[in-house]
């Protein structure tokens, strides 16, 4: 019997300008947008700050014997996430070290009261006398977990760049709730998985990575292009000024051109692109900042960021990993202004990385009322963008207090006729960009000034309620941030196979940048009547990264 679904909006992105007592408001001047390097290497878990160098004495925690320089310290039990990111100050609450300094007992062996879905550092040690360095990596989930892709990154003396990159290995796989030890020499009594000269000091940061080039899953798109133009004008297809293979530091800085990111070799050619004219058949993003206007603007108001375009063009790509996937879009602000008419702190130019991700559908023996996107022809292609990391912010200085802003991007519109952008109507924005296939499709990529940051998906609510014949699953959401959409899994034990109800990832209903959530429901109508059922949820953010919660139980009686 097939599963009957039903989404429910529950949360409706509403803007309304409200000035108080104020002649001041935010300004902005040029916006240009460069498209970086398809690299999407994402940390996992860092120990230390990036960009920070403690002293010789390591990072230091408040209880005893918790620090990086000549000490064991081991993930507490309840912790089965990662701290992903490096740039905050580096908390050492969640571990606790040992009294004896190099430690080795508890190496090779972990143990959690809780799941995770990624790889996490459990254990780390560092002895200055005899050199010796240890990294525990831990497998908090319930499945297997392939090992290729993953990295281990040091950054040394403070420096914001990798200084050492050790792959763990790419042939292994880890199973669940176990570890994987990696280390300076090997360890005698610990099963040592893999030796690779792990040479750090307790004032360098080390990061457990997953993504890259080298041996990953991902390592770019095939015959990937960078290229700027054209100038001037609405018209995003005429030639480029100039273009490079590999070189993403061809594109410029102004923002009266097109930037553009292309791959994939175009149809009916076997090899890369050579000439401007296959480069132009390739499929890819461009992007257009858009000009100063002298507008002011309030604190969540839209403004438009730019003309943003998917060239959607028939190429050949062997596998997934010859595919675009997800590549960033760094879009620098200028002239900006905070609404006291000062400039910000530092600076007046601000730049924030929005990750772009394509969902290239298959057109390939599928019907039209098939495909994952409202399409007209073969099946269309999707966008998805992303929030900027925390860490980029503006501050504005009030005398009495500093906030800190960002620009959060809120969606899409359609252009007008003649190549402009309306104004913002959320009633017919667009969460994510739908592409037609075989044609440039061009919308207009909108955001505003806020000091709301939105976290990771906040979760209000999630429970299953037996009803007549069938068990309803229910969700609420407060905050979304980057959210792809969700999963449902059902098992009929705690730590039972878990088998996944939805055929389709269930998509999200909240906009980029949206201060709101929305509420779900999903109609199990394949439950059993007396059989003790536990169900979980499972959110995917855009770059492919899932959180799973739950579990909930009910009986259909």
């Amino acid at each position: 019997m097939k599963k009957r679904t039903k989404w429910i909006i529950g949360g409706v992105l509403i803007i309304s300008l409200i000035v108080v007592g104020s002649v001041y408001a935010f300004q902005k001047g040029n916006v240009d947008g460069v498209w970086g390097n398809i690299d999407p290497v994402q940390n996992l878990d860092v120990i230390g700050k990036i960009g920070e160098n403690p002293g010789a004495g390591g990072w230091v925690g408040a209880g005893e014997n918790l620090r990086t320089y000549n000490a064991t310290i081991s993930r507490n039990p309840n912790i089965c996430y990662g701290d992903p990111d490096g740039s905050n100050p580096f908390d050492l609450s969640g571990y606790t070290g040992s009294e004896t300094i190099g430690d080795l007992t508890g190496l090779g062996s972990h143990s959690a009261t809780c799941n995770g879905n990624d790889l996490i550092i459990s254990e780390y040690v560092h002895v200055a006398s005899s050199g010796q360095r240890a990294i525990e990596i831990y497998n908090p989930s319930d499945y297997a977990i392939s090992l290729l892709g993953y990295k281990i990154q040091i950054y040394y003396n403070g420096s914001s760049n990798v200084g050492r990159t050790i792959e763990l290995t790419t042939n292994a796989t880890l199973p669940k709730h176990d570890v994987w030890v990696v280390s300076y020499t090997s360890i005698s009594g610990v099963t040592d998985q893999q030796t690779n000269n792990l040479n750090f000091t307790g004032n360098d940061v080390v990061a457990l990575v997953r993504g890259g080039v080298a041996g990953s899953d991902y390592t770019g798109a095939e015959c990937d292009n960078w290229a700027t133009g054209p100038a001037g004008g609405l018209d995003p297809n005429g030639s480029p000024t100039a273009w490079s293979q590999d070189d993403p530091g061809v594109q410029t800085g102004s923002n009266e051109d097109w930037n553009q990111v292309r791959y994939g070799r175009p149809e009916g050619q076997g090899s890369c692109p050579s000439t401007t004219a296959n480069f132009l058949k390739q499929s890819g993003f461009g992007f257009d900042g858009a000009m100063a206007t002298g507008e002011d603007y309030q604190k969540n108001q839209p403004f438009v960021l730019g003309v943003f375009c998917h060239y959607n063009n028939p190429i050949y790509a062997q596998t997934n990993k010859g595919k675009l996937q997800s590549v960033p879009l760094n879009v620098t602000v200028s002239g900006l202004l905070c609404d006291n008419g000062a400039e910000p702190i530092g600076s007046d130019s601000m730049t924030f990385t929005y990750y772009m991700r394509l969902d290239e559908t298959t057109n390939t023996d599928v019907e039209l009322e098939d495909c994952p996107y409202p399409s007209s022809t073969p099946c269309s292609d999707a966008v998805f963008v992303s929030q900027p990391p925390a860490s980029q912010q503006f501050t504005c200085d009030y005398g009495t207090s500093q906030v800190k802003y960002t620009i959060a991007p809120l969606g899409f519109m359609s252009r007008n006729t003649n190549g402009t952008c309306p104004a913002w109507d959320a009633t017919l924005a667009k969460r994510d960009f739908i592409s037609d296939e075989g044609t440039t499709n061009c919308g207009c990529l909108y955001g505003m000034i806020t000091d709301t940051i939105v976290t990771e998906v906040e979760l209000l609510y999630f429970n299953a309620q037996p009803g007549d014949g069938v068990i309803t699953l229910q969700w609420a959401t407060a905050t979304e941030r980057d959210n792809y959409g969700f999963n449902l899994y059902r098992a009929t034990s705690e730590d039972g196979e878990r088998t996944r109800l939805n055929e389709a990832l269930i998509p999200s209903l909240v906009a980029p940048g949206s201060l709101f959530g929305a509420e779900y429901e999903f109609v199990d109508s394949t439950a059993e009547a007396g059989v003790q059922y536990y169900y979980w949820l499972e959110d995917v953010d855009i770059h492919m990264l899932s959180t799973f919660h739950g579990p909930v139980g009910a009986i259909l009686e």
